[in-house]
């Protein structure tokens, strides 16, 4: 291809190369609004290092922040049960029921 840069190429492959592996696994989780009280649940799809996809019945807008727990109930046990993340994508998924799925990056505080 004419004009085709070979670092851009490389670069592209790298990124490609270095995304997080994402593990299928679909277990209950709560988030709630950053700095809110009220949790809503919710059920993750696949996991890993550098976020999430889950699936909720609340709307929410792209980048808004959540704080996560996959304790079902009651105040987070540990400090680091609690993960705090940005929303960075939303989907609408047609089959085989309609949901709303929310993709997550982890974030710092």
């Amino acid at each position: 291809m004419k004009g085709s840069d070979p670092r851009l190429a490389a670069a592209r492959q790298k990124k490609s190369s270095t995304r997080a592996t994402r593990q299928e696994i679909r277990i209950p989780l709560r988030y709630r609004l950053a700095g809110a009280e009220e949790w809503f649940l919710g059920e993750t799809i696949n996991v890993s290092e550098s976020g999430l996809l889950f699936a909720s019945d609340e709307m929410m807008e792209v980048q808004t922040r959540v704080e996560i727990t996959f304790q079902i109930s009651g105040t987070p046990l540990l400090p680091r049960s609690l993960r705090h993340a940005t929303v960075v994508r939303r989907i609408l998924s047609n089959w085989p029921e309609t949901k709303l799925l929310f993709g997550a990056r982890y974030t710092t505080v």
